[in-house]
C-alpha cells in the first residue's frame, strides 16, 4: 500500500511537534542518498511542490518514530518518503551513517555510492570553443 503525500506531510508536522529541535522543512519522495539527497520535494517553503531538488551536504541522519530524516549543512531537515527498493535504501542509509560517524576524519574521503556521479573536477571541465557558423 502506497501512502499519500498528505500522510507524509502530516508525519513531518508530527515529528516537528514532537522534537522541536528538529523542524522538518520538507518531505523528499523517491529519494536517493549519498553525501547529498535528491528527490521530489513537497511541503518546502522555498521550493515548488513536486520539484526535483538536490540538498546541500548531509551532516546528520536520524530515525524518528520509524521515519528517516536527514539534516543538511544549510540547516534544512527532510523526511525521506517512498525511498525505493528497501535493500538499496538500507545500503545507502548504512553508508551514510558510517560516513557521518567517521566525519571527524578529513573530508577528503568523500562517500561514493552507486548514485555518486560527480567528482571535484566536474565543474572545472573545459568546454570546447564554438566554431564559426555555430547555430544553437
Amino acid at each position: 500500500m502506497t501512502q499519500s503525500i498528505e500522510y507524509f506531510l502530516a508525519q513531518a508536522r508530527h515529528i516537528s511537534d514532537a522534537v522541536p529541535a528538529l523542524q522538518i522543512h520538507g518531505v523528499l519522495f523517491n529519494t536517493t542518498i549519498g553525501i547529498v539527497a535528491t528527490g521530489t520535494v513537497y511541503g518546502h517553503k522555498s521550493a515548488a511542490a513536486g520539484s526535483h531538488i538536490r540538498t546541500s551536504l548531509i551532516v546528520g541522519a536520524h530515525t524518528i518514530h520509524g521515519f528517516h530524516v536527514v539534516e543538511t549543512k544549510s540547516g534544512s531537515n527532510y523526511l525521506l518518503a517512498r525511498i525505493g527498493p528497501s535493500k538499496t535504501f538500507r545500503q545507502q542509509w548504512r553508508s551514510l551513517e558510517e560516513h557521518l560517524a567517521a566525519k571527524g576524519k578529513a573530508h577528503a574521503e568523500v562517500l561514493k555510492s552507486d548514485f555518486s556521479s560527480f567528482d571535484p573536477g566536474l565543474m572545472q571541465t573545459r568546454h570546447p570553443g564554438r566554431s564559426p557558423g555555430f547555430i544553437r
